[in-house]
Formats: C-alpha cells, sequence, structure tokens
C-alpha cells in the first residue's frame, strides 16, 4: 500500500508540474502578444512610409 506521505509528495509533484505548465504557457502567450504588437507597428509605419513617398522618390530611374 502506499502511504498517505507518499501520496502527499504524489499531489504536491502533479500540482507543482501543473502550476509550472500554466506558468510557462501565460509567459508563451506573452511574448507572442508582444511579438506580433511590435511586428504589426513595423508593418504599419513601412506601409505609411510607402503610401507619403512619391514613385520617383523610390526609383529614381523611372
Amino acid at each position: 500500500m502506499v502511504s498517505s506521505a507518499e501520496q502527499s509528495k504524489g499531489a504536491l509533484t502533479s500540482s507543482t508540474h501543473i502550476a509550472v505548465g500554466i506558468i510557462l504557457g501565460l509567459g508563451c502567450f506573452a511574448a507572442v502578444l508582444t511579438g506580433g504588437f511590435f511586428v504589426g507597428q513595423t508593418i504599419s509605419k513601412a506601409l505609411n512610409t510607402v503610401q507619403m513617398s512619391a514613385p520617383f522618390e523610390i526609383d529614381p530611374l523611372r
């Protein structure tokens, strides 16, 4: 039979694994959101630059 000390140790280990998994998942989710935010800003700035530039400024040989 399994003693109560071994049962509580197993439950604690399981709870710890679950908590670590949740924390890592939230950290990854936050990193994805932050990266998406910065990429979105960069693309937006690039599109604004292209819209503001005249064609001869982009390709003077035209």
